[in-house]
C-alpha cells in the first residue's frame, strides 16, 4: 500500500511539475473574426501546441489602445512570448515596452522590425499582386474605389503596394474610403452602394473595386448583385473561404490569397529559435508569396486547398 501511495504521489508531483512548467504565448488579434486573424492564430497555436505551449488570445477589436492594454497584461503574466497581429509597431509602443522590461520576445504579423521584436510579416508582396492584377485587367485609363484600413498594418503594407502600383497613371482615377471596423461587411456595402449610384455605367471608362482585405469586398459584392451590376472588376486581399466561393460564383474577380496558417507556424517557429539563439539572434522578416486566385483557376486553387486558409 505504502508503495501505490509513494507511486501515486510521485506521479501526482511529476504531473503538477509538468503543467508548472507549460509556456504560454499570447496572442493580440487585430480582429479575432476576422479570416485571415483566424487562419494565422491557427498556425501558432497547431505548432504552439505541439511544442507543448499553452495559447492565450485577446481580441482588440481593431484598437490600438486595447492592443497596449493586452500587452501589458500579458508581461505582468509573465508569459513566455507575445504575438502581435496586423498593428503597425510604432503603434504598440508601450506595450513593447512592457515587454522588453519583462524580457519576453514579441512576434508581429505585418508589423515593422523594431527593439524587442524578434520576427515579423509583410502583407507587401499580396498588396503589389492585387493592383497589378487589377491594372492589366481594367487598363491605365479607369475610376476606382479602394477601400483602405490604416489601424491595420497589413492594409497599410497593401495600401502602399495600391498607391504605387496607380502611381503615375494619370487616367486612373482613385477614390479613397478608409474602412471602419468592426462593422467591415456594412461599410464595404454602403460605401459600394453610393460609389455605384455615382458611376452608373462604365461606358468608355472601366469600373473598379479595389480592398485591402475581403470583407469589405463582400460587403460591396452585395451591393453590386443588389444593383444588378456586373459592369466593374473587383479585387481583394486574404483568399477567404467566403472570398473563394464568391470568385468560384463569378461575383469577384479577383482574391489574392495569403498563406497565413503557414505564416503563423513560421512565425511561432521564430520565436523558438530566437529563444533558443538568445543574444546571437537577428531578427527575420518571413516572405511566403501568395496565390492571385481567379474565376480560371479558383477549382484547381480549391482542390489543392481543400481546408481554405
Amino acid at each position: 500500500m505504502y508503495k501505490l501511495l509513494l507511486a501515486a504521489l510521485t506521479a501526482g508531483a511529476m504531473m503538477v511539475a509538468t503543467v508548472a512548467q507549460a509556456k504560454t504565448l499570447g496572442v493580440v488579434a487585430l480582429l479575432a473574426n476576422d479570416a485571415l486573424n483566424i487562419a494565422v492564430i491557427g498556425g501558432a497555436t497547431e505548432a504552439a501546441k505541439a511544442a507543448g505551449w499553452d495559447v492565450k488570445v485577446t481580441d482588440t477589436q481593431a484598437s490600438a489602445d486595447q492592443a497596449n492594454a493586452a500587452m501589458n497584461s500579458f508581461a505582468a503574466q509573465k508569459v513566455d512570448a507575445i504575438f502581435v497581429l496586423a498593428f503597425a509597431s510604432s503603434s504598440i509602443g508601450s506595450g513593447l515596452a512592457a515587454a522588453r522590461d519583462a524580457g519576453i520576445p514579441v512576434a508581429t504579423w505585418g508589423g515593422e522590425i523594431v527593439p524587442g521584436i524578434v520576427v515579423t510579416t509583410s502583407g507587401r508582396q499580396v498588396g503589389d499582386d492585387s493592383v497589378k492584377f487589377l491594372i492589366d485587367k481594367v487598363g491605365e485609363k479607369a475610376d476606382v474605389l479602394a477601400m483602405t484600413f490604416h489601424p491595420g498594418k497589413l492594409c497599410i503594407d497593401r495600401g502602399i503596394a495600391f498607391d504605387e502600383g496607380v502611381k503615375g497613371k494619370s487616367d486612373v482615377k482613385v477614390d479613397y474610403s478608409e474602412v471602419t471596423a468592426p462593422g467591415q461587411v456594412q461599410f464595404g456595402n454602403a460605401t459600394a452602394a453610393a460609389w455605384l449610384t455615382a458611376h452608373p455605367t462604365s461606358g468608355d471608362k472601366p469600373l473598379a473595386i479595389w480592398a485591402c482585405w475581403d470583407e469589405p469586398m463582400q460587403g460591396a459584392v452585395a451591393a453590386m448583385r443588389q444593383a444588378g451590376r456586373t459592369d466593374v472588376t473587383t479585387v481583394s486581399i486574404n483568399g477567404s473561404p467566403q472570398a473563394l466561393q464568391l470568385v468560384k460564383e463569378g461575383d469577384l474577380t479577383a482574391t489574392v490569397w495569403q498563406p497565413a496558417y503557414q505564416e503563423g507556424k513560421e512565425v511561432f517557429q521564430a520565436i523558438l529559435d530566437s529563444i533558443k539563439a538568445g543574444a546571437s539572434w537577428q531578427p527575420k522578416d518571413i516572405q511566403i508569396p501568395g496565390i492571385v486566385v481567379t474565376k480560371d483557376n479558383v477549382d484547381k486553387f480549391m482542390a489543392e486547398h481543400p481546408n481554405g486558409m
